[in-house]
């Protein structure tokens, strides 16, 4: 007998109940709740089960929207963006590779200010060779002034699904929502879903400046150098109010389901050691059960990645007097003096006496084990200041003592 992974969501969802789904499943769950008018489609592994699902939904009545299949992630990109610049609210996906086919299309919807919405199945970009499993490539394309945040598990996945939609709405700012690929997208696993009725309310659809014919206009005009920097000012100074819209949509959600998210969240922090983690996505989950035999350690979770919540973690490592953080990171920066993840949380340090290091694990799927959590912990013990060199890469695979290395 067939199964229907999306049947819950064939009908309106009249009171909170826990359902068991795949995280991508579960954010087309979400995203159907959400009433959005475009869904453009072009599935990429591992991201193509929210297509497929919001395919499923829209074929059976339960979601009046357009679902346009198109020939690339480009297009995919340039296609929402149009439509939300248009007036509708839309809702993409992609990963990997079809990210950075969209790279020349990511600034766009940013200076246009759409609220476009977009999920990422976080997976490994194509080097050294393909891979489909996770890494997390989207902290490589930071710079283009989307909204991201990161869920760990599928509860926290289908929530972004909808919390996305809202701080896209109130920042006019397009928003990634990001889980592990496999870990979390492939995963089934029980979570609450929230009242049709109590979505629609916390995602309404607000007037907004849109295309009109009305009201002719120029979208997507050449500016000259006389213009340009002004331009880029003013979206940096709108860009310094997103986090507390950030924090209040969180707030807001909390009063509707319960469930409390911040931008930054902690645990242990008063460890006699003075020592803390930082780190993102599924991997909390595994410090936390370690952490359960090793009280040595706290743990700060990052939810929000752009903006990246620098003076909040700024202000907790002050508050608490942390002394040294190591990162663990799913990336890498093959020119950089850090990868990604610990190159903005140095620079939100600047001035402060703090010995970090970063610790790259993960990559292309491998899984994180608690013995690489011990054996960070262990190093720490030993680095007393930021000499040398500030990462190393943990669960690689040696051969006759030494480290892999490649023969060409």
């Amino acid at each position: 007998m067939s199964v229907q992974p999306m049947n819950p969501f064939f009908k309106k969802i009249k009171e909170p109940v826990e359902l068991t789904m795949t995280g991508n499943y579960a954010v087309a769950g979400g995203v159907t709740q959400t009433d959005p008018d475009v869904i453009c489609a072009f599935p990429i592994t591992p991201q193509t089960q929210s297509v497929e699902g919001l395919s499923d939904v829209v074929n059976h009545g339960r979601l009046k929207a357009a679902f346009v299949n198109v020939e690339s992630e480009i297009a995919a990109l340039a296609y929402s963006t149009a439509t939300c610049a248009a007036g509708a609210r839309t809702f993409i996906a992609t990963a990997s590779q079809g990210l950075l086919l969209m790279a020349e299309c990511l600034p766009m919807p940013v200076g246009w200010r759409v609220p476009l919405t977009m999920m990422i199945s976080a997976r490994a970009f194509n080097s050294p060779n393909i891979s489909i499993w996770n890494s997390w490539e989207f902290t490589l394309l930071s710079g283009f002034g989307w909204n991201c945040i990161v869920s760990e598990n599928v509860q926290e996945t289908y929530d972004a699904s909808i919390i996305a939609s809202r701080i896209s709405e109130d920042t006019l700012f397009p928003t990634h929502f990001v889980h592990d690929g496999f870990i979390i997208s492939h995963s089934a696993q029980k979570f609450m879903a929230i009242p049709d009725e109590d979505v629609l309310k916390y995602t309404p659809k607000k007037p907004r400046h849109h295309i009109q014919t009305q009201r002719p206009g120029t979208w997507g005009s050449l500016i000259t150098p006389d213009y340009f920097m002004e331009g880029r000012l003013a979206l940096e100074l709108e860009k310094n109010t997103v986090l507390d819209k950030i924090e209040t949509a969180f707030r807001d959600f909390e009063k509707m389901t319960g469930r409390a998210y911040h931008s930054i969240e902690t645990y242990n922090l008063d460890n006699p050691s003075k020592t803390v983690c930082i780190t993102m996505g599924s991997m909390v989950g595994n410090i936390l059960t370690w952490m359960e035999d090793n009280k040595e350690i706290g743990l700060i979770k990052l939810r929000t990645w752009r903006p990246f919540p620098a003076e909040q973690l700024r202000k907790i490592i002050e508050d608490h007097n942390i002394e040294k953080i190591f990162i663990l990171e799913k990336d890498d920066d093959l020119s950089g003096h850090l990868p990604p993840v610990a190159a903005s949380i140095s620079t939100s340090l600047v001035g402060l006496p703090i010995i970090l290091r970063s610790f790259i694990v993960g990559l292309g799927g491998r899984d994180v084990t608690k013995d690489e959590i011990q054996y960070a912990t262990m190093k720490m013990r030993d680095v007393n200041d930021n000499r040398g060199k500030l990462y190393d890469y943990l669960g690689v695979r040696e051969s006759k003592g030494k480290m892999w290395e490649v023969n060409f």
